[in-house]
């Protein structure tokens, strides 16, 4: 995957982790969710420096892979604190979702290569 391409879609992931902290604002959500989506967000907004820093440095994409596996995960988490708290709101959890498939799309598309 070339860098700049990289970049494109982990400011993606930033945007829909930034929607989905928005929405937090807007509707009511448990502690749970609310806790992942914060921690979603700040190791998206994370990826994204570290992308930055590493488009200057040309450093190895192992440890840009390494965050983008621990976002899956944070992902993961939100997601499931969306199905445990019930009555989530639809576009909470739209966000949540979108963010989730995209870190998901991203993590297949730097495996491939």
């Amino acid at each position: 995957m070339q860098m700049n391409e990289l970049k494109q879609r982990i400011d993606k992931v930033e945007e829909c982790t930034d929607q989905a902290k928005h929405s937090l604002q807007s509707g009511s959500a448990s502690t749970e969710l609310a806790q992942c989506v914060q921690q979603m967000h700040q190791q998206a907004h994370q990826l994204q420096q570290a992308c930055s820093q590493q488009n200057q440095q040309q450093m190895g994409q192992d440890s840009l892979r390494q965050q983008v596996e621990q976002l899956e995960q944070l992902g993961d988490r939100a997601m499931q604190a969306c199905r445990r708290a019930g009555n989530v709101d639809p576009q909470m959890q739209q966000s949540v979702q979108r963010a989730h498939d995209e870190i998901s799309s991203l993590k297949k598309q730097m495996q491939m290569g």
